[in-house]
C-alpha cells in the first residue's frame, strides 16, 4: 500500500554554486573563441519563437524548403466553446523527403490553457488529432507529438486563451532509421530524441529479472514548492518489502529542474543526496536562464521532464514498511515530480562479486 505524506523538513545545505561560477567565467574567457565555430547546419528545422512572431511587425524567420508560411489568429467563441489562438505552419507536400514530423511545443502548463496539435487539408478535413499536451501542473514545461503528414496541407497548434501561454515550437522532419534491438528486453523508444532527453517512463507491473525487482511506486503528480503553497517542500513515499536488499535505486521524472539544484533525496534514516539527473544537449531548447537578485551567476531551469535517479545503499533499507522523501535543494524553484519507480537488487545464483582484502 501507498501512502503519501507532504512534510517540510530540512536537510544539510550542499552548495554548488562555487563551481557553476568558475563554469561562468570559463564560458565567458572563450565566448569570442566559440564565436568563430561554425553553426551546425540544420536545414530540415526551424525554432518559432513565438512570443517574438507575435509582435506587431515580427521579423520572419528563414524557414526549411517544407515549411511554406507561419501565421497565427485569434478565433471567436462559437458554439459553446471558448475563444482560443490557432499558430497555423502552411506546409509544402514533399513526400520523397519526409512523411511525419516531430513538433516539440513549450509552453506554461496552466490548468484550461493547455495546446493540442492537428493536421488538415486545405478543403478542411482534419487528418490528425493529438491528446492535450501538458498536465496541468502550472509550471513552464514541453512536450512532443509525431504528426503524419501525408494529405495534410497545414498543421494547426490551438490553445484557449489569447495564446500568451505558448512560448516557442521546434519542428523538425523525421526519417526511419532501421534499429537492432533485443527480442526478451525493453524496446527502444519510437522517436530518438534529437537532444538525447530519455522518453517517458512507462510504468509496468512488478517484475524480476536477474536478481532485480522493478516496482512502480506512483504514476502521479506531485508538486513541491518554496513558496509556501500547500503542498510543502517534501514528499514521502512509503512501500513495504519482504526483505533487505543488497541496494536500491530509485528512479522518478522531474518538471522544471534546476541544473544547480537538483532535488535531495532520502531513505528512512540514511544519509541525503542530490538526485543524480540524465540533462539533455545544451543545445535544447527547453533550457531557461532566470537572473535573481544578488546572484552573479545565471540560474538554468529545463522546461520538460527529465529522468532523476538516486542510490540506496541497501543497509539502509529494511523488511518491513520503508520511507523515501524526495524534498526541494536549497534555492530551487518549485517543481513536479512523477512516475516514481523503485529497482532493489538481490542475490540470484549468478550474482557476481569481489573481495576487497583489508588495507594493513
Amino acid at each position: 500500500m501507498l501512502a503519501i505524506r507532504l512534510r517540510t523538513r530540512n536537510f544539510p545545505a550542499m552548495f554548488l554554486r562555487p563551481f557553476l561560477a568558475i563554469a561562468c567565467a570559463a564560458a565567458l574567457a572563450t565566448a569570442q573563441e566559440t564565436g568563430t565555430l561554425p553553426e551546425q547546419p540544420t536545414p530540415f528545422s526551424v525554432w518559432l519563437d513565438l512570443i517574438a512572431l507575435s509582435k506587431p511587425g515580427a521579423t520572419k524567420p528563414a524557414l526549411p524548403i517544407w515549411f511554406e508560411s507561419f501565421q497565427n489568429e485569434p478565433v471567436a467563441a462559437k458554439d459553446g466553446e471558448p475563444p482560443k489562438t490557432v499558430y497555423r505552419m502552411r506546409l509544402r507536400r514533399m513526400p520523397t523527403l519526409h512523411r511525419e514530423i516531430l513538433l516539440r511545443v513549450f509552453f506554461d502548463d496552466l490548468p484550461g490553457v493547455q495546446p493540442s496539435v492537428s493536421a488538415w487539408t486545405e478543403s478542411g478535413r482534419e487528418l490528425f488529432r493529438g491528446p492535450v499536451m501538458g498536465v496541468g501542473a502550472g509550471l513552464p514545461s514541453s512536450e512532443s507529438a509525431t504528426v503524419p503528414l501525408d494529405g495534410a496541407d497545414y498543421l494547426d497548434i490551438a490553445v484557449p486563451g489569447d495564446g500568451s501561454n505558448i512560448r516557442g515550437v521546434l519542428a523538425s522532419s523525421l526519417k526511419d532509421a532501421a534499429a537492432k534491438q533485443t527480442i526478451d528486453f525493453h524496446p527502444a523508444a519510437a522517436v530518438a530524441d534529437p537532444f538525447g532527453n530519455l522518453p517517458e517512463a512507462q510504468p509496468a507491473e512488478d517484475a524480476k529479472l536477474f536478481g532485480r525487482v522493478k516496482a512502480t511506486v506512483d504514476t502521479g503528480i506531485t508538486r513541491l514548492s518554496p513558496r509556501g503553497e500547500t503542498t510543502g517542500t517534501t514528499a514521502q513515499w512509503q512501500f513495504e518489502l519482504t526483505a533487505q536488499p543488497l541496494t536500491a535505486i530509485v528512479t522518478f521524472e522531474v518538471l522544471n529542474a534546476d541544473l544547480a539544484a537538483p532535488p535531495v533525496v532520502v531513505a528512512n534514516d540514511g544519509q541525503p543526496g542530490y538526485a543524480s539527473i540524465h540533462w539533455p544537449d545544451l543545445a535544447d531548447p527547453g533550457y531557461r536562464g532566470e537572473s535573481r537578485p544578488l546572484e552573479p551567476a545565471l540560474r538554468f531551469q529545463y522546461t520538460g521532464w527529465v529522468r532523476a535517479q538516486f542510490v540506496v545503499p541497501g543497509n539502509v533499507l529494511r523488511s518491513g514498511i520503508n520511507a523515501v522523501n524526495i524534498s526541494l535543494a536549497a534555492d530551487s524553484g518549485t517543481i513536479a515530480i512523477r512516475n516514481v519507480e523503485l529497482q532493489l537488487k538481490h542475490n540470484w545464483k549468478h550474482f557476481d562479486y569481489i573481495l576487497t582484502p583489508a588495507s594493513k
